[in-house]
């Protein structure tokens, strides 16, 4: 009897003892975290600020707390707690966050914080230093590697059954990790492809394009602007600059234009020097103005075409300080309404005005390339240009080419993209007319139901003028377009195309709630598009819905991509799957 009391009693003070060892585990790696967070916050103010000493000191923090986390959750007392029922999972998912954390800490943060000193000075009396650059690219490429295990640590944890607060925190840490690593991967791929863009390898040459967001285009803007950009071990110049009246109108295509293509966009994408943008794969765009620029200079091959809209032209601004040209002082507050809608009522002649537009542009190329204030401000501007779709690039370069595909800074229409679904939104001026300054929109998608794999989505846009019919008649038939197309002077019309996922269908679709009659459906490598004219006055907003569905097996979250606006931000996003 005695020896069956002591079985007993060792057995409760083990549970007891369990239970208390518990306890204290899972305050220990709360305390850890919540210290953790702070940490992180210190840390990316001190990196902001550009404040080396405090971010060390973050750092270090940070990697006391992440590491004291990871030890707490990662021994095998710890792990067998995570198949207990009920809270097993929760568990499971501590530990994956504590796991991702510290690999950010030991390994990500490290090769970040300090960064600032070696980007400043890459860029000098137009001249990248190259040398600096590799030490920049090595730095980039470990905190690359090390992100992508942080985010693989937490990626493929279900997070569903989660206790409510855990899940919703453990959920954004997972986009934020996601968002983070797919910044630092576009910044390694730039810094590798950079050298060779440089003219490390010898001199490149690459066409330029301006995109004027005034008249709107898929990728932003009419290719109003252009100049030819050349470099050569590490120096940047621009030689030859025009605008889109340089090329006058083809008779014929200047490159061969397929009936797919022919039958959404019509052929002007190879006629009009202003119209390749209409296509919102970038890289085939380019293909086109790579045609165009052949037909008139054949003299100079091209290695690549880039493209820059006016609000992302605003960005850089951020990393240069003013800069004035033509009488104007442009700022990242003043660029887009001086450029985008103040030059056209104050300068008459539309081929002045397009001189003011080279003028410009040169301007702030040279304020890049020497006279940067703040080259931290400047990358940052970079990276929202390019996660906007502001910012494009495209090389003839088979090497370069297959090291961007699939990077935002791209700019492609996404195909078959597995799991999946992309949903595409574009908007075209059809007025002849600058009054997209006066252009606002909405869009959303949403997943709605999942049947085999096959997820159904409906669409919502809201299309608004921003200023009234009244007011608008008032502006100069230059902004207005005057009625040459048939719209009224006030208004203005557009062409929202709607692409479906690869492999989906297009459903019905209403405009202000009446459903459209039978469409006449066309099809973009493997994916189905319709095009709708539409009209706004300022009167009230114009609203669009639609449902269509994704292709077989694109059963996780799905992303919408639409042209930017003439306001700073991204279009889209990611959107739920209902599988």
């Amino acid at each position: 009897m005695l020896t069956r009391r002591r079985v007993i009693a060792a057995l409760v003070v083990l549970v007891i003892a369990a239970a208390a060892y518990t306890a204290w585990l899972l305050y220990a790696a709360q305390r850890d975290l919540r210290a953790a967070e702070a940490d992180a916050r210190a840390l990316r103010a001190a990196v902001e600020a550009g404040d080396d000493p405090g971010a060390q000191r973050a750092l270090d923090d940070l990697q006391d707390a992440a590491g004291s986390a990871k030890d707490h959750t990662g021994g095998l007392w710890w792990r067998a707690l995570t198949v207990v029922p009920v809270y097993g999972d929760d568990l499971g998912g501590v530990r994956a966050l504590s796991a991702s954390l510290d690999e950010i800490a030991e390994g990500a943060a490290p090769g970040l914080v300090g960064l600032t000193d070696d980007v400043d000075g890459l860029v000098a009396d137009g001249r990248v230093d190259l040398d600096g650059l590799e030490s920049v690219s090595r730095r980039v490429a470990t905190a690359d590697t090390s992100m992508q295990k942080a985010l693989a640590e937490v990626a493929d944890e279900d997070s569903a059954d989660y206790v409510g607060a855990l899940r919703s925190r453990y959920d954004d840490y997972v986009d934020l990790v996601s968002e983070t690593a797919d910044a630092l991967h576009s910044a390694r791929t730039a810094s590798e492809v950079a050298p060779t863009m440089l003219g490390a390898d010898g001199p490149r040459d690459y066409l330029l394009i301006f995109q004027n967001n005034a008249e709107i285009r898929s990728t932003g803007g009419l290719s109003g602007s252009w100049a030819r950009l050349h470099t050569e071990n590490g120096r940047l110049e621009l030689k030859e600059q025009g605008d889109a009246s340089d090329f006058g109108v083809s008779a014929a295509p200047v490159a061969p234009v397929s009936k797919e293509e022919n039958a959404v966009y019509g052929d002007v994408i190879a006629r009009y020097f202003q119209d390749p943008v209409m296509v919102p794969d970038f890289p085939r765009a380019a293909e086109l103005f790579d045609a165009f620029w052949t037909s008139k200079y054949p003299q100079t091959d091209l290695d690549g075409v880039l493209t820059l809209d006016t609000v992302g032209l605003s960005y850089l601004l951020r990393g240069t300080g003013p800069v004035t040209s033509d009488g104007y002082t442009l700022t990242p507050e003043t660029v887009v309404q001086l450029m985008l809608n103040q030059v056209y009522l104050d300068v008459d002649d539309p081929r002045k005005q397009d001189e003011v537009f080279t003028s410009v542009a040169a301007r702030i190329f040279g304020a890049v390339t020497t006279g940067v204030t703040s080259p931290t401000e400047l990358v940052k501007a970079v990276d929202q240009a390019v996660d906007e779709r502001r910012l494009m690039v495209a090389s003839f370069e088979d090497g370069l080419t297959s090291k961007i595909r699939g990077t935002r800074i791209a700019g492609e229409l996404s195909g078959d993209d597995g799991a999946t679904p992309h949903v595409d939104v574009t908007v075209n001026d059809a007025t002849g007319s600058k009054m997209s300054y006066y252009l606002d929109y909405d869009t959303e998608v949403r997943a709605t139901a999942c049947t085999n794999g096959v997820q159904d989505l409906a669409g919502t846009m809201s299309i608004r003028q921003t200023i009234s019919a009244a007011d608008a008649a008032k502006l100069p038939d230059y902004i207005t377009g005057g009625g040459d197309l048939g719209v009224k002077v006030g208004s203005q019309q557009v062409q929202v195309r709607l692409y479906a996922p690869y492999g989906g269908k297009l459903g019905s679709v209403f405009v202000d709630g009446v459903e459209m009659p039978r469409f006449t459906v066309a099809t973009i490598d493997g994916r189905q598009v319709i095009t709708l004219t539409l009209v706004t006055d300022g009167s009230k907003d114009v609203d669009l819905t639609w449902k269509m569905t994704g292709g077989p097996g694109q059963d996780e979250a799905g992303e919408l991509t639409a042209t930017p606006k003439v306001t700073p931000g991204r279009v889209g996003g990611v959107f739920a799957s209902a599988c």
